[in-house]
């Protein structure tokens, strides 16, 4: 089931960002993880969650992790008919 997703997501520099798209998967960085190396482990400003979301938005597929989403507001059933008018790139 995929759900039609619309949140704010803020950005390191601009600020908030409003996004919409269709949410695929979500990740669990823990067991799962993106990188094997310690990139930026010692910074402060740079702490992520341990949840990564997939996103098919109008730009093409995006991930964003969880801790970063201000807001998120979810349809259930509609991601799978919006999904086809998105760009599977």
């Amino acid at each position: 089931m995929r759900s039609l997703v619309l949140f704010s997501y803020k950005q390191p520099v601009e600020g908030n960002t409003f996004r919409w798209g269709v949410h695929c998967d979500r990740r669990d960085t823990v067991k799962d993880p993106v990188r094997n190396d310690r990139y930026r482990a010692g910074d402060p400003a740079f702490v992520r969650s341990r949840n990564l979301d997939t996103v098919l938005t109008s730009a093409g597929p995006k991930m964003f992790y969880k801790e970063r989403q201000n807001w998120r507001f979810a349809i259930p059933w509609i991601g799978s008919l919006v999904a086809r008018f998105l760009p599977a790139t």
